[in-house]
């Protein structure tokens, strides 16, 4: 079979059998895949840090039809987010993404939206300071990019529009916010100022956001509902997002 190769941002990878690993990366011109790299927990000069979390490589790999998994032949590290000393905070992150990927991507749907998203969201996290906006802005774009974001601005109950200064409220099982005059109790609210942080970061790229004020309580409403939004389409928790709540 003759070797393919693309651009990949490598999801995560673990030991196979005594030496191999079993690799999940997001591929440029393939979509999200998975393969079996022989011998990468022995062999430096093929693999070496290229299969690190959110490695940014160029991957080497031979498909065959009748097999699952792809045969990785070697990957070129084109950058590492772990290259310098991380954070727990940034790990954390990273894992974050990857999860959000590898649940929420189809296997073999070439994206490369969603590949400029996450290569954007990465290098933001690495560059330092706050998690949370670069968090934000990558949970609002993922279910926009899937076509799944709710409408912001519209009750989903009686269709009214909610004004720039209303709040809206949402609960665990519902699939859009509702007006004041629509919610019952028990829900939680989304501020009027996170809905005008989500029209912002709807409408410009992530450098058009200040980042200053960005601790982990600001628009922490607004990503618990997009998260929410995110665990009822893949009909799952996600791990990392109790380990992001759970950050100092």
């Amino acid at each position: 079979m003759p070797v393919r190769e693309t651009e990949a941002i490598i999801l995560r990878s673990f030991p196979f059998k005594e030496a191999d690993k079993i690799v999940s990366f997001f591929g440029r011109e393939t979509g999200r895949m998975r393969g079996v790299a022989p011998n990468a927990r022995r062999s430096v000069r093929r693999f070496g840090a290229g299969l690190a979390l959110l490695s940014h490589v160029r991957i080497h790999f031979q498909e065959h039809p009748s097999r699952d998994l792809v045969r990785i032949e070697s990957c070129d590290l084109l950058h590492s987010v772990l290259e310098t000393e991380s954070s727990y905070e940034r790990i954390v992150a990273y894992s974050y993404l990857a999860e959000v990927c590898e649940q929420l991507l189809p296997e073999h749907e070439v994206h490369d939206a969603f590949f400029r998203l996450l290569l954007l969201v990465r290098e933001e996290i690495f560059r330092g300071g706050s998690i949370w906006r670069p968090l934000t802005y990558f949970d609002l774009w993922s279910l926009k990019l899937a076509g799944l974001l709710p409408p912001l601005d519209v009750c989903e109950q009686c269709g009214q529009p909610l004004g720039q200064n209303d709040p809206g409220w949402f609960r665990q099982q519902s699939d859009g916010l509702q007006c004041r005059d629509c919610h019952s109790q028990g829900g939680s609210k989304l501020t009027p100022a996170s809905r005008s942080i989500a029209r912002e970061m709807l409408s410009g790229p992530l450098s058009n956001i200040p980042a200053d004020g960005w601790d982990q309580s600001r628009a922490s409403d607004l990503r618990r509902f997009l998260e929410q939004c995110l665990e009822r389409l893949i009909e799952r928790k996600l791990v990392t997002r109790q380990q992001l709540d759970h950050l100092p």
